[in-house]
């Protein structure tokens, strides 16, 4: 990267930060102040869109953060609220003791939604949500003896300072502050780094170490807790709380609005709050057609403005772009484009240099038994057997449908055997989940590139090195501050230290392959299972990346395991071949001897080997 890229580079982000900086100190003077210019049914709705705030801020933390999509948030609003009402009318104890109460109910209600709605996956977990909502919003509706039923509870009774309108609205700006400011921290930690990781990529995030669903179901409950910390102020400052806050389309209002102010930043939905709490405020009051209004607004912010409110200094930067018949000085693409590749003729891959064999590698690595799996009818992996020698390159061959792909993904726990074991470093993991497998060691890259696309390239690789030293679990601290050394040795040496600070998905195809050896590298594993690696690459990236294939095993002493189509790649650097058709080993040995093998010729190879 040039000089002049680097401080361009360092002043858009100085410049950034700056605005952040501005329009957080021009937020906090508008809030304290409001009370001084607002006159009292302003002044209220404005306490009633704080609230909104920490409503917005906690349903993005499932959205923005970990990529999950609810349609029951509201219940755990409702909870919040009816857990103040009903200790302060039915318990006749202080409402703050509910206040206090609240986030404790709703965390103990979001593990117990989460871990059932969790069974699921991505469409179904969304509905699975919304009809334990709406079951909630019916046991309250007709608990008349216990919530008033359609009616709700009224006239909460709360401590005589909250009797004070100007009081009332500075205690819930500071509650409201208060909370954003730990969500603040939590977005920023490991945690939150980790949330993002699984919100671009379930799969590679299990295999960098992640439990998921164990992760998933942490951003779930804070969320839970922290919309019932909201219902609570609710109900605290509107001295009420009524089933209708739990209804199934009070769930939409923080979807809209964490769409309309940006979900892929912390203020973008403290921007949409406001806006739509004031808006519906003064709409409502003029027409009957706010549905049709919010409608058609949410529906020009996904065609115009998919990035929300917070996306509109990027939106401004492409017309400029455009404008200007180039890219904007100071854009993702004008900045740090992916280098590209050198032009000229390149060697045949089959020219590189083959290793020799470590002395003392006939240690096994993997061993694998009998090792089978049946999809209905069709057995897609039968009864394999496999060694593979620490330290040596082995090459699983065969022709499409041969179980190649399936067999990597019973190796490494992506897919679950009927038969079989599976024995890594003399250690049955034979059913061990892929973080699991992550952990004790094991790489994976996939058939069709699997990075985390919109995290740079230097998080990719530290995210990796979180994952496996298990710094994700911590809640607090700068993620981006963690392993920067480790994080350059690794980029150095796949040849990425150039790219360090651009978006995975900008790379060339090469590069998000070299990127994918980083984080195997990062996790500092022993075995590497690679799935057709140098699929899809030009000439030149092919030899680069079995010259850097050749300098994992050779330097660092990886073992690697590779299923590929290229006969060139294969018989250039693999030590053993394994031959596979129908689910089952065809013969395995020296390349040499595979590729004269008769039923290879036959059956894969054809004639002109």
């Amino acid at each position: 990267m040039s000089a002049r890229v680097q401080v361009l580079l360092g002043a858009g982000v100085a410049r950034s930060r700056l605005v952040r900086i501005g329009v957080l100190v021009a937020a906090v003077v508008f809030f304290v102040s409001a009370p001084l210019w607002l006159g009292p049914g302003d002044q209220y709705v404005a306490g009633l869109a704080i609230v909104a705030v920490l409503l917005a801020l906690s349903y993005n933390l499932m959205l923005g953060s970990a990529g999950m999509v609810s349609f029951g948030h509201a219940a755990f609003y409702g909870i919040g609220a009816f857990t103040v009402a009903l200790i302060a009318t039915k318990m006749h104890t202080n409402a703050l003791v509910g206040l206090a109460a609240a986030p404790i109910i709703g965390a103990i209600s979001g593990v117990v939604v989460g871990a059932f709605c969790l069974r699921a996956a991505r469409l179904y977990f969304s509905l699975l949500t919304l009809a334990v909502s709406q079951l909630l919003y019916v046991a309250a509706f007709e608990s008349y003896s216990i919530t008033g039923g359609d009616n709700g509870i009224h006239g909460i009774t709360v401590p005589d300072f909250l009797n004070d309108p100007v009081n009332s609205y500075y205690f819930v700006l500071a509650v409201v502050a208060a909370c954003a400011g730990l969500l603040y921290l939590l977005t920023r930690s490991p945690f939150g780094a980790a949330l993002n990781a699984i919100r671009e990529n379930r799969q590679r995030a299990a295999f960098v170490g992640l439990t998921v669903k164990l992760y998933e179901l942490a951003a779930f409950t804070i969320a839970s807790s922290l919309a019932a910390v909201a219902g609570a102020l609710y109900a605290l400052y509107d001295q009420q709380a009524f089933p209708g806050l739990m209804f199934w389309t009070e769930s939409g209002t923080p979807v809209v609005m964490v769409l309309i102010g940006g979900m892929r930043s912390f203020f973008g939905p403290v921007l949409g709050a406001l806006f739509y709490s004031v808006l519906e405020s003064k709409v409502k009051n003029s027409t009957i057609y706010w549905d049709l209004g919010i409608g058609a607004m949410l529906l020009l912010i996904v065609l115009v403005l998919p990035g929300g409110f917070a996306g509109i200094p990027a939106r401004l930067r492409e017309l400029t772009a455009g404008r200007s018949g180039g890219e904007a000085l100071g854009s993702p693409a004008a900045i740090a484009p992916a280098a590209p590749l050198r032009e000229g003729p390149s060697p045949s891959p089959a020219a590189a240099p083959r290793r020799a064999v470590a002395p003392g590698s006939s240690r096994p690595c993997l061993e694998v038994r009998g090792l089978s799996r049946r999809f209905g009818g069709l057995a897609a992996v039968d009864g394999v057997d496999l060694t593979v020698s620490a330290g040596t390159v082995h090459a699983v061959i065969g022709p499409n449908g041969a179980g190649k792909s399936t067999l990597f993904g019973l190796i490494s726990g992506q897919v679950r055997p009927d038969r079989g074991t599976v024995h890594f470093d003399g250690r049955d993991v034979t059913r061990a989940a892929p973080q699991t497998l992550a952990r004790a060691g094991m790489g994976r890259a996939f058939q069709t590139t699997s990075v985390f696309p919109r995290l740079t390239v230097s998080d990719n690789v530290r995210m990796a090195v979180m994952g496996i030293n298990g710094d994700t679990r911590r809640p607090f601290g700068i993620a981006g501050n963690l392993h920067r050394d480790r994080v350059q040795e690794v980029l150095a040496h796949v040849g990425l230290t150039e790219h360090a600070n651009i978006p995975a998905a900008n790379l060339s195809h090469g590069d998000q392959r070299a990127l994918e050896l980083g984080i195997s590298l990062a996790l500092g594993a022993r075995l590497l299972l690679l799935d057709e690696p140098t699929a899809g690459m030009s000439p030149y990236e092919t030899r680069r990346t079995l010259e850097l294939l050749q300098r994992l095993t050779a330097d660092r002493g990886i073992t690697l395991l590779i299923t590929e189509h290229d006969m060139d790649v294969v018989f250039g650097i693999a030590d053993a071949v394994t031959v596979m058709a129908e689910g089952r080993v065809l013969t395995e040995g020296p390349p040499e001897q595979v590729r004269v093998h008769p039923e290879v010729i036959r059956v894969y190879l054809g004639s002109d080997w």
